[in-house]
């Protein structure tokens, strides 16, 4: 079977509120001034012209130099020598050519170097002033803010310091920007130092950097993130319109082509924490305005945070198995984005994909029950055993995860219980004699308990599930199906092949096809997460909607066959819904997410349960 995701644009899921202190007087942007002399070794100090806001160091030798640096403080007071590190990602290899990572300073104006070991030749110093120059006459901008604190809510996407506000000078880039869709989320580190006090001017340093001294285009970071959490729009992408979000895009969607990792910009957006991680951690903040650019991205361009794929890098290598948020050092020999962040990417993957499917409600992943007690895992879904090859009673006929996604149930066609990871059993009518077998089950929402329901709407509760009454004993035109609980566990609906409703409890009644000529019998339905409704599935795939919204159908997608539904389950925000066929095919619509199916055999699939938003 085709599968289709129906998938509606969300702008954006974050999870850190951006609220920080003032704005410095400093972020109303100097002119930058930059000034590139030789500085070879000795004990001549050099004199600047203008007092230097940062300072890179270039040499012609080798990376295991140990190139040396110090300077005069204001009041005449020399530093301690400070060896350099070399930034490999500004290097020329090609050339022997070896660039440090830009040094903050105090305004000094003299400066000397030394080679204390190894070879090093043709040193020269650039520095740069991107705080003490003249003014631009445009107004200080009122930039946002982040707070420490996180939430779960879905929010916009972060705060965009945009080039005008830190003070981008356009007159330094050149060339026609290029865009490629997006598909890769690269991570960095900008190889500054730490605890920067004005971390604005060294945006404007690093733009400097890569355009005045190494000669690129644009500044290559496609976004670059402070201590703070705040954001810095970085390479350009267009002219945006007043009040237009600066998403590094063309109208069409595709990013700008950076310059942040050799031979893999084409298709990635490059993300730049402002600092040195190789043995210090970022700040909280940090991490948080980190991992909410990056699910904007994410969301944007439809990328899985914690899947991967092929890259084909400029040269023609295969980057094999390439993480869709990487770190540069997946991408080539380089210590960025430093041990520290390394380290910590599976736990930023983690979050990343968390905020999305916060935003979207969406499941992480699901499994489907077969006839045979076999179990299928997507997604996130972990397999944790089935009843596969093994005797039954009775064919399995439903299933239910727990609520931490760590577990599930599998219901046999007798009542009987299989009961694997953490889900626990609470009994089962296995051995009873029953008047009509048991066709469906449903878990209460704590997990530690659930209902069993037989083909006669008789109602059997275990663990903390409430008995609120059933249809047993009832002359119903139609046999019962299955049912669905309400969101408190305070009521529960029942529905017949005809489509026919019968609510328990607090469970309202919202409408049903009963008494209604139907192309095909009714063989599944769900509620809206709040309880604001329910859909119906018939067994040719059509939907059938009460005081919910319509997210599509099968008949829809105009296919050649159907091996007709199984079941239907809606995803946590209500906002759409999978429908599963008896084949192991999965459509999904609205914000449903596709992890993919599975071919069995036509009639063997008969259910299908979605891992808990949030879980695990």
């Amino acid at each position: 079977m085709r599968r289709v995701v129906v998938r509606a644009l969300v702008a954006v899921s974050a999870i850190a509120a951006f609220q920080l202190a003032g704005v410095p007087t400093a972020w109303s942007a100097p002119a930058t001034r930059m000034a590139v002399v030789d500085a070879a070794a000795g004990s001549t100090a050099r004199h600047l012209a203008f007092p230097l806001s940062h300072l890179a160091l270039r040499w012609q030798g080798s990376e295991d130099a140990v190139v040396q640096v110090r300077w005069q403080h204001m009041a005449g007071r020399w530093t301690a020598w400070r060896t350099v590190e070399v930034s490999h990602d500004m290097s020329d290899h090609a050339h022997n050519l070896f660039y440090s990572g830009l040094l903050r300073l105090d305004g000094a104006r003299d400066v000397q170097t030394r080679v204390a070991q190894g070879e090093a030749s043709h040193v020269a110093l650039a520095g740069f002033d991107t705080e003490h120059g003249p003014r631009h006459l445009t107004a200080s901008p009122a930039l946002p803010t982040a707070s420490a604190s996180l939430s779960n809510a879905a929010a916009g996407p972060p705060p965009v310091i945009t080039r005008a506000e830190w003070g981008a000078d356009e007159s330094k880039r050149t060339g026609t920007p290029g865009f490629a869709p997006l598909r890769k989320l690269i991570i960095h580190h900008t190889d500054t130092d730490n605890d920067d006090p004005n971390p604005a001017a060294t945006v404007r340093a690093v733009y400097a950097f890569h355009t005045d001294v190494r000669g690129w285009n644009d500044i290559g970071y496609n976004f670059l993130v402070d201590a703070q959490g705040r954001v810095y729009e970085g390479r350009y992408a267009r002219d945006y319109k007043p009040g237009e979000l600066h998403t590094g895009e063309d109208t069409a969607g595709r990013g700008v082509i950076g310059a942040h990792a050799e031979g893999a910009n084409t298709g990635s957006v490059g993300v730049a924490l402002l600092g040195t991680f190789s043995s210090v951690s970022p700040t909280n903040a940090a991490i948080n305005g980190l991992q909410a650019t990056l699910a904007w991205k994410a969301d944007r361009a439809d990328i899985d945070p914690s899947g991967s794929s092929d890259y084909v890098k400029a040269d023609g290598t295969v980057l094999p198995g390439l993480p869709n948020i990487a770190g540069h050092r997946d991408t080539k020999s380089t210590d960025c984005p430093g041990d520290v962040v390394w380290n910590r990417l599976p736990r930023i993957r983690q979050q990343v994909q968390h905020i999305v499917m916060s935003a979207h409600g969406a499941t992480p992943g699901y499994w489907v029950a077969t006839r045979d007690g076999g179990v299928l895992a997507f997604g996130s879904a972990g397999y944790l055993g089935s009843m596969a090859g093994k005797r039954l009673n009775a064919p399995i006929v439903g299933m239910a995860a727990t609520r931490t996604g760590r577990g599930y149930w599998l219901l046999g066609g007798d009542g009987g219980i299989f009961s694997f990871g953490d889900a626990a059993f609470y009994g089962s009518t296995g051995g009873m004699h029953l008047n009509a077998p048991v066709i469906g089950m449903a878990a209460t929402p704590s997990g530690r308990g659930y209902w069993l329901v037989a083909g006669d709407g008789g109602i059997f509760s275990y663990g903390d599930a409430a008995f609120y009454g059933s249809t047993g004993g009832m002359h119903l035109n139609a046999p019962v199906l299955g049912m669905a609980p309400t969101s408190d566990s305070g009521g529960y609906w029942l529905f017949a092949k005809d489509g026919g409703i019968f609510s328990y409890g607090n469970a309202p009644f919202h409408g049903s096809t009963g008494g209604l000529k139907l192309n095909s019998p009714v063989n599944g339905m769900d509620k809206e997460a709040a309880g604001k409704g329910y859909w119906l599935v018939a067994r040719d795939g059509g939907v059938f909607a009460f005081d919910v919204p319509f997210y599509g159908s099968i008949p829809g997608l105009d296919l050649a066959s159907y091996a007709g539904a199984a079941s239907m389950r809606s995803t946590a925000s209500g906002r759409g819904y999978y429908i599963l066929a008896t084949d192991g095919g999965i459509a999904s619509f609205g914000d449903a997410r596709d992890f993919g199916s599975k071919s069995v055999a036509a009639g063997n699939a008969v259910d299908m349960a979605l891992v808990p938003t949030g879980s695990g």
